[in-house]
């Protein structure tokens, strides 16, 4: 077997899992490591701005995770100051252009609050800035807005949730987000790194990562072992990478014994606490809908509505068609 993986995945916990065992222990996979091309990094934390802005740190209570609003007001004050950061070092490489080249800006925060306020921060200052949000309910008009090439002499500013830590690479990002794809200095503030803990210090934090299993529903999952036949769902996933809680298994078939997809009567002595998959479950597995759903087509072809159902069925599966621009709520309610 060869797995073909990103760097940021845990390769570690891959070996482990994929080790063979010998007679006297395990033989340990062998792990290449391609390296990319190295780029030059300057981290700055919070504290090590104390010098440059005139404020104050205060501790954060891990009970009460804010952004005060100094924190605002010295993020807005360090992107100002990438303009001087920029000129100097240009005059250092000796370049003569008039064309200042803005670099790109990320700047994480905790949620779509704390994105309006900041917009709003950014937007009081007369600056050649171009300011986009980033978050879950953006239109696709405004993420396509985020990935445009910025307008010569402008500096891009994207105010992001995590969406854009885990889910958007964005090619052109200078300050804040450290990008794979991008070939030149980076200047690292980040707002934002856990909810919790606010904003970044020297302080260590604990950063946790659910794999798959451990933070999606896992009804469609138990249904397809049991279509299988490989065995108790229970003991098959206890055998997977990451597994999911026995908590988690256990309610999940509860709950599929509500919706009828297995049986609630014991019929075998394998499948004692399981029960046997239903007809109602049997057409679920072919479904590529959530299950509730699933079983709304179910009834509606029962009942003789199918094409309703559909429809209906066909608009929760996805996001909502209404969009809510930024800072448009008024136009979007009419």
């Amino acid at each position: 077997q060869i797995i073909l993986m990103s760097a940021s995945i845990n390769s570690e916990e891959l070996a482990d899992y994929f080790a063979l065992p010998v007679h006297n222990g395990l033989n340990p996979v062998c792990v290449f490591k391609v390296e990319g091309r190295p780029f030059a990094v300057e981290e700055y934390y919070l504290d090590d701005l104390k010098d440059t802005f005139d404020f104050q740190l205060h501790s954060q209570r891990p009970g009460e995770p804010v952004v005060g609003q100094k924190m605002y007001q010295v993020a807005v004050s360090l992107i100002h100051s990438f303009d001087e950061l920029e000129k100097r070092r240009n005059r250092e490489k000796k370049n003569l252009s008039d064309t200042l080249e803005r670099g790109s800006v990320l700047v994480f925060l905790p949620g779509l609050g704390e994105i309006r306020y900041m917009h709003s921060c950014l937007s009081d200052k007369y600056q050649r800035w171009q300011v986009y949000p980033l978050h879950a309910c953006a239109t696709l008009e405004e993420q396509s807005k985020v990935f445009s090439a910025t307008v010569p002499g402008y500096r891009k500013v994207i105010l992001a949730t995590n969406v854009a830590e885990s889910s958007v690479t964005v090619p052109d990002v200078k300050y804040g987000k450290l990008s794979k794809s991008c070939n030149s200095v980076y200047t690292v503030f980040v707002m934002f790194a856990i909810l919790v803990l606010g904003l970044v210090t020297r302080i260590c934090h604990l950063t946790i990562i659910l794999s798959f299993l451990q933070h999606c529903p896992l009804g469609a999952t138990v249904l397809k072992l049991k279509k299988l036949d490989m065995g108790e769902p229970k003991a098959l996933l206890a055998t997977a990478l990451s597994p999911p809680s026995v908590g988690d298994i256990e309610r999940t078939i509860v709950q599929l014994k509500e919706l009828g997809a297995l049986t609630t009567h014991v019929q075998t002595e394998e499948n004692l606490h399981d029960g046997e998959l239903t007809f109602l479950g049997m057409v679920l597995t072919q479904l590529p809908v959530d299950l509730h759903l699933g079983k709304l087509i179910v009834l509606g072809h029962v009942f003789g509505c199918l094409e309703e159902c559909l429809i209906i069925a066909a608009a929760l599966s996805l996001r909502s068609f209404f969009a809510v621009p930024f800072k448009k709520h008024f136009d979007a309610h009419r």
